[in-house]
């Protein structure tokens, strides 16, 4: 929906970025302070035999019980929490983040110490509260439509809508850590295309990207895979590229959800899947399936992203703030993915599950079958495909990503 709207209006993204802040106001707090003043009604003078005594106790009893009652009643009490309210209501500002029901406990634990982190900074200013029971495909409309102002969902999510995203799906092109950290660093030249042509399809503004490890081959009593093992088996496919790899390489592919994985390994209903390498301990699909063929031929990404108007919204100090917690954030959790691949393949061995490394005439056998799928989306990208290109050469020929095995070379783009 996102995407027919964009290509109805015809609006280019600076004429988009500068509407999103015109369009942007923030609820005013209504404050009524309401004070009653209560009268004091004083006796006319009474007969001379009365005046001594009913004149002084009138006088005492209108001077200290109602008055100072009175006094004390608005003086004290409705000022005092009016106030208090005036003070801390205005200041809080809760953000709903969406996530999926099917992520994992490291996106979790990410996305938990991002909360801490803007809450503690902020002193509660802003809060933010995590739902994480939204289906995994809603994700994106609902951060771009503002029914939620933040939400996390896997790249794969993005890749109708914003073409370019997809080129971390393609098979063999980002096949090991230090060059997907590269590409998916703030400010890369990587990042910087794929989060623009995100705002400016989605309305919606990436703020971190989370690894989810290596995408990998799970089988279920077939004990060699490889490429001729895998024509004409049933397949479970999480996502459209997935399939279209699945198809590609001769296999028989079925669109599953990745928390109905488990189930349709264990009724044999498929008897191959592709998918992230902790699905074995987070899906326990180490009891389902017996082999893992570590072909790690693309990366499993999740992103965090903000609805542009609430970002607007938000004061320049509190827009810094929620920067730098999420850059914080992503160094955190790259950190730490090497660590936790380790412990997802340890696990599955202790487990009992063969793991099997690909020879490189295997790989190549791989790539050979899935090269049409670069290739069309090269003429799918458009007139930024050079761009994306030229960027992804040029971190390939940085010391950080081109000191790899022969094996993991990438397609030849020329």
């Amino acid at each position: 929906m996102a995407k027919a709207l964009k290509q109805g209006g015809g609006a280019v993204p600076n004429e988009k970025a500068s509407s999103s802040k015109g369009g942007s106001i923030m609820k005013p707090l209504a404050l009524c302070l309401l004070v009653t003043a209560l009268p004091v009604a004083l006796s006319e003078p009474a007969p001379a035999q009365t005046k001594p005594v009913p004149q002084i106790n009138t006088v005492q009893q209108t001077k200290t019980a109602p008055q100072s009652n009175a006094a004390s009643q608005t003086k004290t009490a409705p000022q005092s929490n009016t106030a208090s309210q005036t003070k801390t209501a205005p200041q809080s500002k809760r953000l709903r983040l969406a996530l999926p029901d099917s992520s994992s406990n490291p996106i979790r634990e990410n996305i938990r110490e991002f909360g801490s982190e803007v809450e503690r900074r902020t002193g509660g200013a802003v809060k933010i509260e995590v739902n994480d029971k939204t289906p995994l495909h809603e994700i994106v409309s609902a951060v771009s439509s503002g029914a939620v102002e933040i939400g996390a969902t896997s790249l794969n999510q993005f890749a109708y809508d914003v073409p370019l995203a997809g080129v971390f799906l393609q098979p063999f092109m980002f096949n090991f850590n230090a060059l997907v950290r590269a590409a998916a660093k703030p400010g890369s030249e990587i990042r910087t295309l794929i989060d623009e042509d995100i705002l400016y399809w989605t309305n919606s503004r990436v703020l971190w990207w989370l690894p989810h490890g290596s995408t990998v081959i799970f089988s279920r009593r077939i004990p060699d895979i490889n490429r001729a093992a895998f024509v004409n088996r049933q397949v479970g496919a999480p996502d459209d590229l997935t399939k279209e790899v699945t198809k590609a390489c001769g296999g028989s592919p079925h669109l599953i959800p990745p928390s109905d994985l488990y189930t349709a390994l264990e009724k044999e209903n498929i008897q191959i899947t592709m998918t992230d390498i902790f699905g074995v301990m987070e899906r326990n699909l180490w009891r389902v399936a017996d082999t893992i063929v570590n072909t790690k031929h693309s990366p499993s990404l999740f992103v965090v992203v903000i609805n542009d108007k609430t970002w607007e919204s938000l004061s320049e100090k509190h827009r810094q703030i929620l920067s730098e917690a999420a850059a914080a954030v992503q160094e955190r959790i790259w950190d730490r993915v090497a660590r936790d691949e380790a412990e997802a393949y340890a696990f599955a061995e202790k487990k009992g599950m063969t793991l099997h490394e690909p020879s490189a005439k295997e790989v190549v056998a791989w790539r050979e079958c899935t090269a049409p799928l670069l290739e069309s989306y090269v003429d799918r990208i458009g007139d930024l495909g050079p761009k994306l290109f030229s960027a992804y050469g040029r971190l390939r020929s940085d010391p950080c990503c081109n000191s790899v095995a022969p094996e993991q070379t990438p397609f030849d783009l020329r």
